[in-house]
């Protein structure tokens, strides 16, 4: 009885995937914007504001002479002219890039497999860490993403169409728009040019007389005009120099931040043997699941690259004298992993249907959700810097009235500049701001001062990162420090006038 109202109950599932799909993708977006809220602008997220702002011409130039492409930044200053700059509307636009790679994604694996498969999967992309995280994130990542399942998907109708042409060039559109969206993305047309490759070669095609090959070339000449520019920002960005190589140690960070959204340094005893035992176990079933389906199914294998070719590029390109490997690189390639272990999980569950496949799938969905409960506790911890911006909390205690707020450095300015918009914002530093790298948009600013002489407000606020100030800049003898106040590693001064 319970067995036919559980086949009963999967087969109007299976009927209405269509409701199934469309509901999944909200549930995404609820998920992501649920937990986006109390987490403050950081300072990447103040960057992208910071430029959307400016006039397109102005954009462009300072996208130039930093390290990312400009795409993002159009489509987001477009977004923000239609839905607002609040901070719900901002982070939206992420958050709907990420809903609809889990739709791109569902519908990819409905064509690689069966609907069945593909209903089966949407719990454990529903509840992947690391790709919630960088949903709601201020920045290119989840609209990388998103173009890359697209492009994954147009790539397997390519190669099973009987009229592949329009679609190779689709492809080629969305490996242009891509590069123009994050250079990063390159990892995916590595993972997808290896796949090829493999099943040409195992089909003892000419590699040289493919439509993909055209489709490549067809791509790098969309990106043409950009190309300058990019090799430019290669060695002259602020990136090289600030990640770091794919060390042993980094790589079980990378593991953890992906299963627990927990960094290696953070994992217990116990959890460490939960990520050992649970990666043995996706691996040996994983090979269980390829021999069943059989050297023949290129869908196993494509999902096998996808999840592993991204990685391995990273893994070269940390390899270099000045690494900038940082984890959240892989934000845009991490939905590729996760769907691995899910088919890997569903596919086992179907060969089989044991209790250990049955433990194993809840093993493996149990895992996440623990991530995301992790990540909700989390936030936009910011790994490298070891800070938790608090900004919007303390915009609510400071009176903008009569009063000037003092950034203690250029990186805070633009950390804190969102909420005190509405405010007199300045920054310290000594020498002009360069017009190169992150601080770019405050090049000939006038809200850089080197002294408090030209401040006469009421009140003065100084905000600065623990005891990191300046400590050649005083308020002088007409202010008093009246409090300081600690908002995590945030601390905020409080001076009064007290002579004119």
């Amino acid at each position: 009885m319970i067995k036919k109202t559980q086949k009963r109950s999967l087969g109007v599932l299976l009927r209405l995937w269509p409701l199934v799909l469309v509901g999944s993708v909200f549930l995404t977006y609820a998920l992501i914007m649920v937990l986006s809220m109390g987490q403050s602008v950081w300072f990447d997220e103040g960057y992208s504001l910071q430029l959307i702002e400016r006039p397109v011409s102005e954009l462009l130039a300072l996208t130039a002479v930093d390290a990312h492409p400009p795409l993002y930044y159009l489509v987001l200053k477009a977004w923000a002219s239609i839905f607002g700059s609040s901070e719900w509307a901002l982070r939206s636009l992420s958050a709907v890039s990420a809903a609809l790679t889990v739709g791109a994604v569902f519908i990819l694996v409905k064509k690689l497999f069966t609907v069945r498969v593909a209903v089966a999967v949407l719990p454990f992309l529903v509840l992947a860490p690391f790709f919630l995280r960088y949903g709601y994130e201020i920045r290119m990542y989840a609209l990388a993403g998103l173009i890359g399942a697209l492009a994954t998907l147009v790539l397997v109708y390519a190669r099973t169409s009987k009229s592949p042409l329009k679609y190779w060039i689709f492809y080629a559109i969305l490996v242009a728009l891509g590069m123009y969206t994050l250079y990063t993305s390159v990892a995916i047309w590595v993972a997808h040019f290896i796949w090829l490759l493999i099943e040409d070669i195992r089909a003892k095609k000419n590699i040289f007389k493919q439509p993909w090959l055209v489709s490549f070339i067809g791509a790098v000449v969309l990106f043409a005009p950009y190309i300058a520019t990019f090799f430019w920002q290669l060695t002259n960005s602020a990136l090289p120099g600030i990640g770091s190589s794919i060390t042993l140690t980094r790589f079980a960070d990378i593991t953890s931040m992906l299963l627990l959204y927990l960094p290696e340094w953070e994992l217990t005893g116990w959890l460490s043997l939960v990520i050992a035992v649970y990666l043995v176990l996706v691996i040996v079933v994983a090979v269980k699941v390829a021999k069943r389906l059989g050297a023949s199914n290129w869908q196993f294998r494509l999902l096998l690259v996808m999840a592993t070719a991204p990685l391995g590029f990273f893994v070269v390109w940390a390899l270099s004298p000045e690494p900038s490997f940082i984890n959240r690189y892989l934000s845009h390639v991490s939905i590729y992993i996760y769907l691995f272990i899910a088919v890997v999980s569903v596919l086992y569950l179907r060969q089989s249907q044991t209790l250990k496949s049955y433990l194993f799938v809840l093993a493996g969905v149990g895992v996440f959700a623990f991530g995301t409960l992790q990540l909700q506790e989390t936030g936009n911890l910011n790994f490298e810097r070891l800070q938790h911006a608090k900004t919007s909390e303390i915009r609510q205690v400071v009176d903008c009235d009569d009063a000037t707020v003092i950034a203690e450095d250029p990186y805070t300015y633009i950390d804190v500049a969102y909420y005190f918009k509405d405010c007199d914002l300045r920054f310290i530093s000594k020498d002009p701001v360069q017009k190169k790298g992150g601080y770019a948009p405050l090049h000939d600013s006038e809200d850089r001062i080197d002294s408090s002489d030209g401040i006469d407000s009421q009140t003065v606020y100084r905000l600065h990162w623990g005891n990191a100030t300046d400590s050649s800049f005083r308020m002088g003898s007409r202010y008093q420090q009246v409090s300081s106040e600690t908002f995590d590693k945030q601390v905020l001064d409080m001076y009064v006038l007290i002579a004119e």
